[in-house]
């Protein structure tokens, strides 16, 4: 862990809060490289079905940085990135992923195992390492978010619904 993820994760339920209030899914994400905060994105799943946090942050990233290797930045996520999302953090190279709420019906780690799959890195220059993984990082508070919304089917207590 580092020092300064508690404060990137804490804006990370912030912005799944300001989602949910807009009208969309609870759930935001931001990339940083080390302390600081490159870019934030939440849902917009109203304006595109396709438009998670987490590719809404790598997208913007990416302008921002004008790269898509964003080998030295860290994906912070209130919640566990899907496949779609798992692949693109593959190939946008991100070295690091910290979530807070499980997703053990459809996570890209905890159900499929695309963020730990070494077997992408055989499509180098497509697809980095598995970057490192931290899950479950202050769950209770993005999950008191999420309990707002009508999406039961995320948290460690989601298969016990």
């Amino acid at each position: 862990m580092k020092d300064y993820d508690q404060k990137m994760m804490s804006r990370c339920i912030q912005l799944s809060k300001e989602s949910l209030e807009s009208g969309d899914a609870a759930f935001g994400s931001l990339i940083a490289i080390e302390d600081k905060i490159i870019v934030e994105g939440h849902n917009d799943y109203k304006t595109k079905i396709s438009e998670h946090a987490e590719i809404v942050a790598l997208n913007k990233a990416h302008q921002v940085l004008g790269s898509h290797d964003l080998s030295e930045c860290t994906l912070y996520t209130s919640c566990e990135p899907c496949p779609m999302c798992s692949f693109m953090i593959r190939e946008f190279k991100i070295k690091r992923v910290v979530f807070a709420l499980p997703s053990p019906y459809v996570g890209g780690y905890t159900k499929w195992s695309i963020l730990q799959d070494p077997e992408l890195s055989i499509m180098a220059p497509i697809f980095a390492d598995p970057p490192e993984i931290i899950g479950g990082f202050m769950e209770k508070e993005a999950k008191e978010i999420m309990d707002r919304s009508p999406l039961w089917m995320f948290g460690t207590d989601a298969r016990n619904k």
